[in-house]
C-alpha cells in the first residue's frame, strides 16, 4: 500500500487530499482566503486521521509548487519539507499547471479539444499562462508571464481554457476547473510517478514563484 498526501495552499483555498494506490480517500478543504498559516497543519492531521493513515507512516507528500500565491506557496512547501524530512516520504513537486492539466484532461477529450491552457492571475495587468497538447503525458509545460492584453492571440480553437483566470480568456469555462484542490494536486503527482518523474529532494525544495515578489 502506497500512501500519498497531497497540499495546496497556491490559492485562496486551502486544501488537502490523501490518496492510497492512487485511489482518492479523503478531501478537505477550507473556501477562505488567507488561511493557510494558521489552518494548513490542523487541516493536514485531520485528513489524514480521517484516512486512518499514521503521518509518519506516509510514502509520498505532493505540494502544489506554484505559480501562485507567494505566501501561500511558502506555507505550503515549508510544511511539505518539513513532513518529509521528519516521516522519510518522498517529496513531489507539482506545477499548478500541470495538476490543473491533469485534472482537466478528460474534460477536453470529451469536448473534442485538442490543447489546454492554463491562466492564472498574477499582479495589476498580469497572468501566468501555460499551455499543453492533450496528447502530453506528464503536463509539464512552461509557464510564462504575459499581460492580459495579450491574451486574445493566445486562444485557439479547440482549446480549453482551465485556472482561476480562464474567464479572461473563455467566458463560460468549466466552473470545476477554474480552481486547483488537493484531490488535483494527488491526481497529477501520482501521474507524473507513473511516468517516471522523480522525487524531489526536500532539503532544496523551493516553489516556483516566476517573478520576484512584489507587494499588493
Amino acid at each position: 500500500m502506497s500512501a500519498l498526501l497531497a497540499i495546496e495552499t497556491s490559492g485562496s483555498v486551502c486544501s488537502v487530499a490523501v490518496s492510497v494506490d492512487r485511489r482518492l480517500v479523503v478531501s478537505v478543504e477550507i473556501l477562505r482566503p488567507n488561511v493557510h498559516d494558521a489552518r494548513l497543519a490542523a487541516l493536514v492531521q485531520q485528513a489524514c486521521a480521517d484516512a486512518d493513515i499514521d503521518v509518519q507512516r506516509l510514502d509520498y507528500v505532493a505540494v502544489s509548487s506554484g505559480p501562485g500565491s507567494f505566501t501561500g506557496l511558502r506555507i505550503g512547501v515549508a510544511l511539505a519539507k518539513g513532513l518529509c524530512v521528519g516521516s522519510g516520504a518522498k517529496l513531489i513537486g507539482v506545477p499548478t499547471a500541470t495538476a490543473l492539466f491533469h485534472a482537466s484532461s478528460e474534460v477536453a477529450a470529451l469536448s473534442g479539444c485538442t490543447s489546454m491552457l492554463c491562466v492564472i492571475p498574477s499582479h495589476a495587468d498580469l497572468v501566468y499562462v501555460a499551455q499543453s497538447p492533450l496528447s502530453s503525458e506528464r503536463h509539464l509545460a512552461e509557464v510564462r508571464l504575459v499581460r492580459k492584453d495579450e491574451l486574445s492571440a493566445l486562444r485557439e480553437s479547440r482549446m480549453l481554457c482551465v485556472g482561476p483566470g480562464a474567464e479572461l480568456v473563455d467566458a463560460h469555462p468549466v466552473s470545476g476547473l477554474t480552481r486547483l484542490s488537493g484531490r488535483f494536486v494527488a491526481y497529477a503527482a501520482w501521474k507524473l510517478l507513473h511516468a517516471g518523474h522523480p522525487a524531489d529532494d526536500p532539503l532544496t525544495f523551493a516553489p516556483e514563484y516566476h517573478q520576484e515578489f512584489r507587494p499588493r
